[in-house]
């Protein structure tokens, strides 16, 4: 029965929430958009040849399509769980089955079902969840779903009764959580699991119970290697292009071994501010968020008003925190809070000090460069950690402990385990805390910060002081400007934050009360626990369901029509030119952080978090300012640019090299430094870039040969394309080398001349190139991930391990159950 009433209430609210998906409206999702267009020239293969390309040729040049769409048939164990992820569409499903996966979670750690309820709607309704659905995050999302079975399978391993049962949940769950494929989300809970292990291990010293604890962590270690195992596929190609990717750094930066990891800047650059981490409990202490602007009648359009630009008040940014960007806050909700302190204050020492831990860990993780020492700590002897940017994606782990600790403060209430004036007492201390912080930033909050008062001032004395020189100084008075409206209207800005931090801080005080007289209703009359937990779960869903529709609501929907890719008319004339492997730079876009030409066109640009680190280089030191030469490199053949009248308009750029030619001369570079500078120099029609070692070590030739050269003036042309397979015919009286404007990576590609497999080497920095004998030949470019029929076979074998261990465990409790 409760789990019955639980996934009806949490498919209720799911779709009250999302109802216009029911009606057929659709959400629109940045990242979507994004990967629809990175992903269309994949599926436009296969559809077309029936093969996995494996390979994206239509963005940044060219990159191994591993971490955006590549098939991996063996793995058997997430292929199971699509037709149960796809009985709720998303994105209603997601919070639906993020609330089911707590619930699921919380009965492996033996809390009774009816309770269970209340802390999973504050896991599934948490707006950071409500967030990264609206911005189209959907493999972060599936991570979060299948992150708290994972961690209910290693407690049930590692404490509950039954650890046969806990390995086979373990390793089911942690491979559909590596399955969904985001790393950064599922290394944050392996390091609270590592928080956790490291507790059990403490009571077992103490207890003596080592060889026990032993036992079990062979069978987590187990688990944990069928779970890697039955993703290997994944991994393994994922590891082995991380390599050359912008999350191993440049090897600008470090010689040809690279940084190792991304710039330690750049990757804190999302760091949560040490103040805004008020806003767990306080929603809107910093703002809300980036794109939220202040009211038409508020504070800050009343100090615009004399000058005639009370509109302008609507454009100016009500967040002050210290994140470049944010599309909200990780707010927890009041009533979970409160709960959560409630549960510090009642549960053992065992229960509590390991998820405290942990809570406290990821917080000063996500500080990033406001607790550097931390930071840098973990960057430097941390496995793989240097290779994650957005630090403040820890606090997913604070989001998951804080609703546990919630669910086992109400156990502990639901079962009476202990004393009322034990339960009296945190009671107070936990609606003193967390009632108390919420009073004080009600009345006095605006005393305690600035809310951004100094920079808003500075920001807007220069903002105005443009406005005046590019009009002149005489145009002073008829603008009606003088010299103190900066201060007024910063003045004014910090004012308007304030009150919505105070009026959020009164909000999150009601919900603390009211969820505390809940508590209190259990203490005082135990017989009425039922309908405590009910108002509790209401109290729990209604504070964060409040905040959660300011980010995403049934206004962000819209008609699927205005989700259909239209080409537009520049679209159209590209797409009528028949000329093969031509690429396009589409400046109405940002083109570096915008897949979205891809989807008809090979685009020069792309959006992609791991972009290839060479390419990365050209993009900051040529294609940003648009160098010609380098377009022509890359074979740009089309500029699409705003016209007159705004729409996009095609431009031919007639100078673009071709898809490959024949060099006359050698410029030789030792290091990637050189290699990189010698593309201003060097005449890229004539000339290729060559790293000589690079070349010996390639192809196999004596140290400080360098690669032939045409002399007698031979031809070379494209006659096939795909993303995975390029077909040239060339002519040539005397031995070339050929440039390619194809993106070198030799970790699957091979060059064949004539059907026999030829050596390859990089020029021009990231081009491939190749020596041709003289005559009329054909040359192919073939792309496999290499080893793959090993590499899958381990990935089945492990996936199918997995499903059988799961199989025969049931099949064996089924016949003892019959048996009885």
């Amino acid at each position: 029965m409760p789990a019955a009433v639980a996934v009806l209430l949490f498919f209720t609210l799911a779709a009250l929430y999302f109802a216009p998906q029911f009606g057929g409206d659709v959400l629109p999702q940045h990242d979507v958009r994004q990967y629809e267009g990175a992903s269309r020239e994949i599926h436009r293969t296969r559809e077309a040849y029936g093969e996995d390309p494996q390979w994206i040729g239509s963005m940044f040049g060219g990159m191994p399509a591993y971490l955006v769409d590549v098939r991996y048939p063996a793995q058997l164990v997430k292929d199971a769980a699509v037709p149960l992820t796809r009985a709720v569409p998303i994105p209603a499903g997601l919070i639906f089955f993020a609330m089911c996966a707590f619930w699921v979670m919380l009965r492996m750690m033996k809390i009774d079902p009816w309770v269970g309820i209340v802390p999973s709607l504050a896991y599934g309704l948490s707006t950071y969840f409500l967030l990264i659905i609206g911005a189209g995050h959907l493999t972060k999302m599936w991570a979060l779903v299948y992150a708290p079975p994972m961690m209910g399978g290693i407690w049930m391993t590692l404490r509950g009764g039954r650890p046969g049962w806990g390995g086979a949940l373990t390793a089911l769950f942690a491979s559909l959580e590596i399955g969904a494929n985001h790393p950064q989300i599922t290394y944050y809970f392996l390091l609270a699991a590592a928080l956790f292990w490291l507790s059990e291990g403490i009571v077992a010293l103490r207890e003596k119970l080592l060889k026990p604890f032993a036992k079990r962590t062979a069978v987590l270690a187990a688990a944990g290697l069928l779970a890697l195992g039955s993703n290997f596929a994944p991994l393994w190609y994922t590891a082995q292009h991380a390599k050359d990717t912008t999350r191993s750094g440049s090897e600008l930066a470090a010689g040809d071994a690279g940084s190792g990891g991304l710039d330690l800047a750049y990757a804190t650059a999302w760091s949560y501010g040490r103040a805004e981490s008020w806003n767990l409990l306080i929603p809107d202490f910093m703002g809300s968020d980036s794109a939220r602007a202040f009211s038409e009648d508020g504070p800050v359009a009343a100090a615009l008003t004399p000058y005639g630009m009370a509109q302008a008040a609507q454009q100016l940014p009500a967040y002050w925190g210290e994140q470049p960007y944010t599309g909200g806050p990780t707010y927890l909700g009041a009533a979970a809070l409160f709960l959560a302190l409630l549960g510090v204050l009642l549960v053992g020492g065992r229960d509590r000090w390991w998820i405290v831990a942990a809570s406290l860990v990821m917080l000063l993780l996500a500080w990033g460069h406001h607790f550097m020492g931390l930071t840098e700590l973990a960057y430097k002897y941390l496995p793989g950690y240097n290779k994650f940017r957005t630090v403040s994606m820890a606090l997913v782990v604070v989001q998951w402990t804080v609703p546990l600790l919630a669910a086992l403060a109400l156990q502990r209430l639901w079962c009476a385990e202990l004393p009322a004036a034990r339960l009296r007492r945190a009671l107070a201390w936990a609606a003193g805390v967390t009632g108390g912080l919420c009073l004080l930033f009600a009345v006095v909050g605006g005393q305690l910060f600035d809310f951004g008062r100094e920079a808003a001032v500075e920001q807007m004395t220069a903002q105005f002081n443009r406005i005046l020189q590019a009009n002149g100084a005489d145009d002073l008075l008829r603008q009606g400007l003088d010299a103190t409206i900066g201060e007024e209207v910063g003045a004014a800005m910090a004012d308007e934050r304030a009150a919505m931090m105070t009026a959020d801080a009164w909000r999150s005080l009601l919900f603390v009360l009211l969820t505390a007289a809940a508590v209190g209703l259990m203490i005082v009359r135990p017989a009425w626990r039922g309908a405590a937990v009910a108002l509790a779960g209401v109290l729990v869903a209604a504070d964060l369901w409040g905040v959660d529709v300011r980010y995403l609501s049934s206004d962000d929907f819209v008609s699927p029509r205005r989700q259909q890719w239209t080409p537009s008319g520049a679209d159209k004339l590209i797409l009528g030119d028949t000329t093969p492997g031509f690429r396009v730079l589409n400046l109405t876009v940002s083109p570096f952080n915008d897949a979205t030409t891809s989807y008809y066109h090979r685009s020069v640009g792309g959006y992609h978090g791991a972009k290839m680190s060479r390419y990365q280089d050209v993009i900051d030191r040529y294609l940003s300012s648009n160098d010609e030469a380098v377009l022509d490199m890359l074979n740009t053949r089309y500029l699409i640019l705003p016209g007159a009248d705004g729409r996009p308009e095609a431009h031919l750029r007639a100078t673009a090299q071709g898809a490959a030619w024949l060099v006359r001369d050698v410029v030789t570079a030792s290091t990637p430094q050189q290699e990189l500078a010698a593309l201003a120099t060097a005449d890229l029609r004539r000339q290729a870039v060559v790293n000589p070692a690079d070349y010996a070590r390639m192809t196999g030739a004596r140290e400080g040969a360098l690669p032939a050269v045409d002399t007698l003036g031979g031809t070379i042309r494209l006659t096939e394309y795909r993303p995975n397979y390029l077909k040239y015919e060339y002519a040539s009286a005397a031995p070339a080398t050929a440039v390619f404007s194809e993106i070198f990576y030799d970790k699957g590609w091979t060059a064949w001349v004539d059907g026999v497999e030829t050596p390859y080497f990089r020029a021009d920095y990231l081009l491939r190139a190749l020596e041709l004998p003289a005559g009329d030949h054909t040359v192919e470019w073939r792309f496999r991930a290499p080893h793959w029929g090993a590499v899958e076979g381990v990935t089945g074998l492990c996936s199918a391990a997995i499903l059988l261990l799961i199989a025969g465990l049931a099949a064996a409790e089924w016949y003892k159950r019959k048996k009885r």
